[in-house]
């Protein structure tokens, strides 16, 4: 990632000032700056750089409906507050035309070795497609395990969900209530017991759809 050094510094900021965030707020941020970013880079960045606990120190993240309700993102926020108090649910990406309005507007305006190079802010530089903040990807995969039902990493990779996160059940939607707390294992699994669906041992497809996952007999 081109600004990887501009990411990191809006992260370290919105932590010192206990901010919630989202890939979509950082993007948008470096992005003010006149420089250009993906926001499924930050996505990434975000997800690999969360294990730093130097950096995230009491930070968790909570997986949040955004864009209408259309798909989830995560939501980087310090442990103890309610994510529900997150409002900037339906912001949009700055598109390409506004941050090279943003560049050209700080030419000559800062020192030049913070200026944009406006060779990289250019329209045909950009992705159209880039205004997602969550999931998108739908997905069934058929279970067989006659023991525990394990949910795929392929799936919770998509949901960027991490080893250790505690995961909300209501993202889980099962015939029955599942007790205790629902964790993503180090192999990107969650596991949950048969118990949870009504087939007994037969197979099982398990759904990734519109950010949740679902279940049917195979």
């Amino acid at each position: 990632m081109q600004y990887h050094a501009t990411v990191l510094e809006k992260v370290t900021q919105a932590i010192k000032e206990d901010r919630m965030f989202t890939s979509v707020d950082i993007a948008n941020e470096v992005k003010s700056e006149g420089l250009w970013v993906r926001n499924r880079e930050v996505r990434d960045w975000l997800l690999e750089n969360f294990t730093d606990k130097d950096l995230f120190g009491n930070y968790t993240i909570s997986q949040i409906y955004v864009c209408n309700g259309s798909s989830v993102a995560s939501l980087y926020h310090p442990a103890l507050s309610d994510p529900n108090d997150y409002l900037e649910r339906n912001q949009k990406p700055l598109t390409p035309d506004e941050v090279k309005t943003i560049a050209l507007a700080k030419v000559g305006t800062v020192k030049d070795s913070m200026a944009p190079d406006l060779n990289k802010i250019l329209p045909d530089t950009f992705d159209d497609d880039d205004d997602d903040q969550g999931v998108i990807v739908d997905m069934t995969i058929t279970i067989r395990s006659k023991d525990r039902i394990k949910i795929p990493g392929a799936m919770i990779r998509a949901l960027g969900w991490i080893p250790g996160q505690i995961v909300d059940p209501a993202l889980i939607l099962t015939t029955n209530t599942i007790s205790g707390n629902l964790k993503v294992n180090d192999d990107y699994r969650v596991s949950i017991p048969r118990s949870a669906v009504p087939w007994g041992t037969d197979p099982v497809n398990v759904i990734l759809k519109t950010g949740k996952i679902h279940f049917e007999k195979a």
